[in-house]
């Protein structure tokens, strides 16, 4: 048996003791009024004066038990209750009221049974319109609002198909970041090949020319410097596209921690400072006395490959003898990083395509400069990591020409 069918076992058990109880009580009531017949029809044959006695038994002044009433009835052989008139109504009724509650039992069993071959088949709809709504989803037909449907139904049903509800609209998100993931992966695999295919070419031109027999010395000195620079270049293209695909994949996750942002900044400028002197730019730091022991929460190793990326532009793209200006300043709520250069500055519309993957200007400047137009969009994913922003306008003073970039990171 099932738990339905226990249920119902359960239910039919109790009505049938509370309607057993009921009857008892109505027999009992019945007897009670025999009882009182009996003894007031035994107190007037008993009586001598039975107009007297009659009016006793009308005011209710009667002293007779009911053991005494079946004496007088049996010595005139009424002792039985179907023997008189009194016994025989009692009966009548009493199988009456027994009869009642037997039908009324009856009825309630039945009722029961219809609830529960009702619920099953309310159940079994149910059950066959999720299976049906699931069937989509597997399907991958989730995309409708299942809500007119939902809201027909009523009771603890509502709350299941709610979720089933939820499930759809989750799936849909999930489906769809899914595809914007595979759009994502796709490009990231072409830009990739289109970057790595112009060194992959010059080291071919120079591995077939150096296969070459009728190659001077000097010839051959300049082919094998010119692919170690390729070589080079290709190490580092790959190392940056690694770091990408990692950060983008999520394999990269950024670990922010207390620490003074300042020496951060020191170790990028310490680092990029060899390759600005050999143009003889000067890197001038301009910090606030306070930041010097302000701890913020950062990734020190990413945050400072995010510097050095924005630095090593600015020594790119800047002239010889010309200046670096890096400024830190504490605002109300975040630290306020500007690096300024003097170097061929950015136009206006190409505010927000530097920080695209991938992407370099047009103009001859940039051009001649080796590059990937990587460095930048990696810069603007660590910020993003750090919940700060980074943007870039053109360089502060009438005299200057070259590009400031702003980065602001929260502290608490």
């Amino acid at each position: 048996m099932g738990k339905a069918g226990k249920r119902l076992a359960k239910k039919a058990a109790m009505g049938f003791v509370l309607l057993f109880a009921a009857v008892l009580f109505l027999i009992r009531i019945q007897y009670q009024e025999y009882e009182e017949k009996v003894t007031a029809a035994a107190q007037i044959i008993r009586a001598d004066n039975q107009t007297d006695t009659a009016l006793s038994v009308l005011k209710g002044t009667g002293t007779m038990t009911m053991d005494d009433a079946k004496k007088i009835l049996e010595s005139y052989g009424y002792e039985d209750l179907d023997a008189n008139e009194f016994g025989r109504e009692f009966l009548q009724r009493s199988c009456w009221i027994a009869g009642g509650g037997l039908v009324l039992w009856l009825l309630f069993l039945l009722m029961l049974v219809w609830e529960k071959q009702k619920t099953e088949r309310e159940r079994d709809r149910m059950v066959r319109k999720i299976a049906s709504i699931l069937e989509d989803v597997r399907e991958g037909r989730y995309g409708p609002d299942y809500y007119d449907i939902f809201t027909e139904e009523q009771g603890g049903i509502t709350m299941l198909l709610d979720e089933v509800d939820s499930l759809c609209s989750y799936l849909e998100v999930v489906t769809d970041q899914a595809k914007k993931e595979r759009e994502g992966v796709k490009t990231l695999v072409t830009d990739i090949s289109h970057q790595l295919k112009t060194p992959v070419a010059a080291l071919k031109s120079c591995f077939e020319v150096l296969t070459k027999e009728d190659l001077t010395s000097e010839e051959r000195q300049e082919f094998e410097s010119r692919l170690s620079v390729q070589l080079s270049g290709l190490e580092k293209l790959s190392g940056i596209l690694v770091n990408i695909s990692r950060m983008e994949t999520g394999m990269i996750e950024l670990s922010l921690c207390e620490g003074k942002i300042f020496d951060t900044i020191l170790e990028a400028v310490n680092r990029i400072w060899e390759k600005a002197d050999k143009k003889q730019i000067e890197i001038e730091m301009d910090a606030d006395p306070e930041i010097e022991s302000l701890k913020i929460p950062h990734d020190r190793k990413w945050l400072g490959e995010a510097l050095i990326n924005v630095l090593d532009n600015a020594v790119k793209y800047s002239p010889k003898g010309s200046h670096i200006f890096l400024r830190a300043e504490k605002r109300l709520s975040f630290l306020r990083i500007e690096i300024q250069d003097e170097g061929i500055g950015i136009q206006r519309e190409e505010y927000h395509k530097v920080f695209q993957r991938f992407y370099r200007g047009d103009r001859p400047e940039v051009k001649k400069e080796e590059g990937s137009g990587i460095g930048l969009y990696l810069t603007r994913k660590i910020i993003d990591g750090h919940n700060g922003i980074i943007s870039v306008n053109t360089g502060k003073g009438a005299k200057t020409q070259g590009s400031t970039f702003v980065i602001q990171l929260p502290y608490r």
